[in-house]
């Protein structure tokens, strides 16, 4: 599986490769040790650096994608077999006009009420051709808290927790799995409004406290368009890239020695626009579902139990209630990173 390739925007570039699972057990495998090279039609080329298993990217200060040049990747695998995309034309990227999120209701199969939530639209702004083609991939980061503060920390001393709780606060990003596309082909006017993104329910503590999405818009070739769009259209329940692929929706990866051997994924070449957009938690009468911690006779018995606790367990947080009594609840109630977020605040982030 190839996913990444380059753009009109500045890099570091970004390539994934992966080894395809079963169908019965779909897992991302990545596919290391491998050596990536982009080069142009003139010539000029960069081998990628790999940062983590089965990810390759550019230097900062390396290859640059320029509108109206064709660019081309390699890939060498340990096993001596060599992958090669044809060339492909960087277009310049069109402009997203605005990202939004209304809140609205979906009706889903395995609850007995409606699902509330936002649901996001992107708008492209007018564009010069009458054709266009576009994907859209999205990244969302979005705050949420503990649900209790922290009073007291013991690791073999019982101490004051001071200052502000320093674990009640977590970011946590993530690569929305599903991606979306769409022609200006049969618009009577070359701009997309109110194009359809993801729906975020409130069924989790996504919307919580506040949440961000980053709306990534590529503008493609049309060779580039029908494999991203046919995916669409195959994947349309799961819009996911690591979805179940047909091997008749080929991509422009090649085995050099072996054309028929099938290769999923695409080395993109595209122009790019993106947008960053915040949204606050809904306001009443939007209601959340998610569950919360509530204290238990045990929490407050492990309160009194801590001193015999082992101390690999250290550190252990207590709360203090309004009535003054002391509780350990479960780590995840009061330590905010326990469900997958860190407490570093994001660069970009918006208060």
């Amino acid at each position: 599986m190839v996913d990444g390739g380059i753009t009109d925007q500045p890099g570091p570039y970004t390539i994934r490769l992966s080894l395809s699972s079963s169908i019965d057990s779909a897992i991302y495998k990545p596919f290391v040790n491998c050596e990536l090279v982009i080069n142009d039609e003139e010539g000029t080329s960069e081998t990628l650096n790999e940062v983590e298993p089965g990810v390759y990217m550019t230097n900062i200060d390396g290859i640059k994608g320029e509108t109206g040049k064709s660019y081309q990747l390699t890939i060498h695998t340990p096993s001596d077999r060599v992958y090669r995309s044809g060339f492909e034309e960087l277009l310049a990227g069109e402009k997203i006009d605005s990202v939004y999120g209304r809140i609205e209701y979906r009706e889903v199969e395995e609850y007995d009420y409606n699902l509330q939530g936002y649901q996001f639209y992107v708008d492209t702004k007018l564009a010069e051709k009458d054709t266009n083609n576009y994907l859209w991939r999205l990244e969302a980061t979005f705050h949420y808290q503990s649900d209790y503060t922290i009073r007291w920390i013991f690791d073999g001393e019982l101490n004051w927790f001071h200052g502000p709780d320093s674990l009640f606060n977590c970011w946590k990003t993530y690569v929305v799995e599903d991606f979306f596309s769409m022609s200006t082909r049969s618009l009577s006017t070359p701009k997309i409004v109110a194009y359809p993104l993801h729906f975020v329910n409130t069924e989790t503590r996504q919307l919580s406290v506040k949440y961000s999405l980053l709306v990534r818009q590529y503008t493609l070739n049309q060779n580039a368009f029908k494999f991203w769009d046919a995916l669409r259209e195959q994947n349309a329940s799961s819009a996911s890239l690591y979805a179940v692929q047909p091997y008749q929706i080929r991509g422009n990866i090649y085995n050099v020695d072996d054309p028929n051997e099938p290769v999923l994924g695409y080395f993109l070449v595209a122009g790019l626009d993106e947008k960053r957009i915040f949204v606050d938690r809904p306001k009443y009468p939007v209601e959340f579902n998610y569950s919360v911690c509530t204290l238990s006779d045990r929490d407050f018995e492990a309160y009194s139990e801590m001193y015999m606790a082992d101390p690999v367990t250290y550190p252990i947080y207590a709360i203090e209630t309004n009535g003054g009594r002391r509780a350990v609840p479960h780590k995840a109630c009061t330590d905010c990173r326990e469900k997958g977020g860190i407490i570093a605040k994001p660069d970009f982030w918006e208060d």
